[in-house]
C-alpha cells in the first residue's frame, strides 16, 4: 500500500529486506516462476531493494540457489529491552524445544538432581505454552538453549540481553541444528535454483535428484506417512502409565494431525488457502488463484562469475534430499533421517552464529552441564557478550545507515562476503577455513575494516 502511494506521487519506495527462513519458504509449489521471475526484476533493479539475511548459511544458501549475494546483517533482540541481573544466583532456565532430545534432557537431569541433593543448583524447564516476561528471564542465573535449527531468533534476543547462555558442544550441536529448522529441512522446493543459473563447483557435491516443487504424489505419501505415525503415537498414549507422558505423546500426535493437513495442501497445490505444520502456519496465500500456466521468466542482467574455489560442500548437503521430501525411515514413533552426512555438517557449524559468538558456554554432557550451572562466572560471560554486542551494535547502525544512503547504487551488498577484511556491516572478520576471493580496494572496504578494527 505505501509503494502504491509512492508511485501515485510520483516517487518509488525501495524495499528493505530482511530474510530468516529459506528463500522459497511458503512459496507456492506452480508460483516459482512468478518468485523467480520477481526476484530477477528485484535484485537487478538497485533502486528497488536492498536485501540482506541473519545468518551467514542462508547467505550461501541464496548464492548457491541465484548467484546474487545476500549479505548477513547479525540480528539483535535490542526490542525486548532486557537487561542481565540476575536476582535468582541459583537457578538456570532451560529454553523449551521442539526436539524429543528436550524431554529426555529433562527426565535425565531430574534424575540426576535426586541422586545429588547437594547440588545447590536448581532448573526451571518452560513448559509448552508457557510464557515468561522478558525480565523475568534475564533474572535466571543463565539459560541452557538447546537449539533446533542453526538461526534461532530466541538465541539472540538472549544474547543482546548479555543473559549468560548454557549450548550443548560440537559433537551435539551439528547433530542438533538440522533436524527441525525450516533453514535446512524442509520439502524440496526450498533448494530449488534459478532456472537457467549454474551453481559454483563444489568439491565434494554429491549427485542428488534435482530439487523441484513437490508432487501431488509426493504430497500423498508423506500425508499418509504422518497418518500412519500419527495412529502409533496415540496408541503409546492410550497405553502411557501416567497422565504427563499421555499429554506428551497426544502433544506429538497432533503434530503429526498438522503436518498431514500441510501435506494434503501440498498434493492439492492449494496456492489460494494457507495450511497449518507443527512449526506454524504456512502463509500460501495468492490473490492470483493456483494450477497457473509456467511462466517465462525474464534474463537477469549479467551472469556471476564465481571463486575457483568455494565451499567444499553445498549449503543445504548436510540435508539429504529424502528428508526435504518427508520420505523417512521410521523406528518407533519417530522419523528418523537416512544418510545424514555429517562431514557436511560439522563444516557448516563453523558459520553458524552459535559457533562464533564470544562469551557462549558449552557443555560436553549432561554432568557437565549440572557442573557448569554451578561454578559458571557469570559476569565474565556477560562481559564477554556485552562488548561483542556493543561492537556489533555500532556496525550495525552504521551498517543500516550506509543501506539506506546508499540504496541506489547497491552501496555496501557490493562487498563479497568472505574476504580478508571484515566480511559485512557487523564487523564479522576472516573466517580462516573459508575459501573466497578477495575484498575488493574500495571505501567500502575501508568502511568495514575500520569496523572489525573498532
Amino acid at each position: 500500500m505505501l509503494r502504491d502511494l509512492a508511485e501515485q506521487g510520483g516517487r518509488r519506495l525501495p524495499l528493505l529486506g530482511y530474510l530468516g527462513v529459506a528463500l522459497l519458504n511458503s512459496c507456492p509449489p506452480d508460483d516459482t516462476d512468478l518468485f523467480w521471475d520477481s526476484l530477477i526484476h528485484v535484485m537487478d533493479s538497485p533502486d528497488l531493494a536492498e536485501i540482506a539475511v541473519n545468518n551467514l548459511i542462508l547467505s550461501e544458501q541464496v548464492y548457491y540457489q541465484t548467484g546474487y549475494r545476500m549479505p548477513y546483517v547479525r540480528a539483535h533482540g535490542l526490542y525486548t529491552g532486557m537487561a542481565y541481573a540476575p536476582s535468582k544466583p541459583q537457578q538456570v532456565l532451560v529454553w523449551r524445544a521442539p526436539l524429543f532430545s528436550y524431554v529426555t534432557t529433562r527426565c535425565a537431569i531430574m534424575h540426576f538432581m535426586a541422586a545429588n541433593p547437594g547440588l545447590n543448583i536448581e532448573f526451571h524447564f518452560m513448559e509448552e505454552g508457557e510464557s515468561l516476561p522478558y525480565a523475568e528471564v534475564a533474572a535466571f542465573k543463565a539459560v541452557a538453549l538447546i537449539p533446533w535449527d542453526h538461526a534461532l531468533m530466541t538465541f539472540y534476543e538472549l544474547y543482546s540481553g548479555n543473559i549468560p547462555l548454557l549450548m550443548p558442544g560440537t559433537e551435539w550441536m551439528y547433530r542438533l541444528l538440522y533436524q527441525r529448522g525450516q533453514l535446512s529441512v524442509g520439502e524440496r522446493l526450498y533448494q530449488a535454483g534459478l532456472p537457467g543459473y549454474t551453481p559454483p563447483f563444489v568439491e565434494f557435491a554429491e549427485a542428488d535428484v534435482t530439487p523441484s516443487p513437490p508432487s501431488a504424489a509426493t504430497g500423498l505419501s508423506s500425508a499418509k506417512a504422518a497418518r500412519g505415525v500419527a495412529e502409533d503415537v496415540l496408541s503409546r498414549g492410550l497405553d502411557a502409565a501416567d497422565l504427563e507422558t499421555a499429554k506428551q505423546y497426544l502433544k506429538a500426535a497432533l503434530d503429526l494431525m498438522k503436518d498431514m493437513r500441510y501435506f494434503l495442501a501440498v498434493a492439492e497445490n492449494k496456492t489460494d488457502e494457507d495450511s497449518s505444520t507443527s512449526m506454524g502456519i504456512v502463509r500460501r496465500s495468492t490473490s492470483e488463484g493456483s494450477r497457473k500456466p509456467a511462466q517465462a521468466i525474464r534474463t537477469r542482467r549479467e551472469i556471476p562469475t564465481h571463486p575457483e574455489l568455494w565451499h567444499p560442500y553445498t549449503p543445504f548437503q548436510m540435508s539429504p534430499v529424502d528428508s526435504n521430501d518427508w520420505t523417512r525411515m521410521r523406528k518407533g514413533t519417530w522419523w528418523l533421517r537416512r544418510g545424514a552426512r555429517f562431514d557436511a555438517m560439522r563444516y557448516w557449524y563453523q558459520y553458524s552464529d552459535f559457533a562464533r559468538f564470544p562469551g557462549i558456554n558449552y557443555f560436553a554432557n549432561l554432568p557437565d552441564l549440572l557442573c557448569m550451572s554451578r561454578s559458571l562466572d557469570i559476569h565474565h560471560a556477560s562481559a564477554k557478550m556485552r562488548r561483542y554486542n556493543a561492537r556489533t551494535s555500532w556496525a550495525n547502525a552504521n551498517g543500516w545507515c550506509l543501506f539506506l544512503a546508499w540504496g541506489g547504487g547497491r552501496g555496501p551488498l557490493g562487498l563479497p562476503l568472505y574476504s580478508s577484511c571484515c566480511l559485512n556491516v557487523i564487523g564479522v572478520c576472516h573466517v580462516t577455513s573459508c575459501r573466497g576471493p578477495p575484498a575488493r580496494k574500495s571505501g567500502h572496504a575501508r568502511f568495514f575494516r575500520k569496523a572489525c578494527n573498532d
